[in-house]
């Protein structure tokens, strides 16, 4: 019976049961959307009505993340809840409406001098 449920679940989402991911590893991207929206975990729990330190557990795997909660985040970090559990690295993900506006300026900019300019402020903004 075992197999067939397994079978069935690749069928139908095309992954195996070993290919499924962890606390761990929800987490931990969980924990890079929030930096990549720039959020800090305070930030993230205001925002959910948590505690930091229940982000923390979140982002560690030392406690899962129900359906709703799990939600919740995803809709804060404008990120598709499927994002948690694709294996692809996050920098291939979606823009957020932010994201696209920036990159939409900076290609309608003609002069080089100005995207040197911001090239190198956001990268001097970015290390701190």
């Amino acid at each position: 019976m075992a197999n067939i449920r397994l079978a069935l679940y690749s069928l139908l989402w095309g992954t195996t049961m070993s290919t499924l991911l962890n606390s761990i590893e929800i987490g931990g991207k969980i924990k890079e959307f929030r930096k990549r929206k720039g959020l800090s975990q305070e930030a993230l729990a205001e925002l959910m009505g948590l505690s930091f330190q229940q982000i923390q557990k979140y982002e560690s795997g030392v406690n899962r993340l129900n359906t709703d909660k799990l939600q919740a985040i995803a809709n804060i970090l404008s990120v598709p809840v499927a994002s948690f559990f694709e294996d692809q690295p996050i920098e291939a993900l979606p823009f957020s409406e932010q994201e696209r506006e920036l990159i939409e300026s900076f290609r309608s900019i003609k002069d080089n001098k100005i995207k040197n300019c911001i090239v190198e402020f956001s990268s001097f903004a970015s290390s701190k």
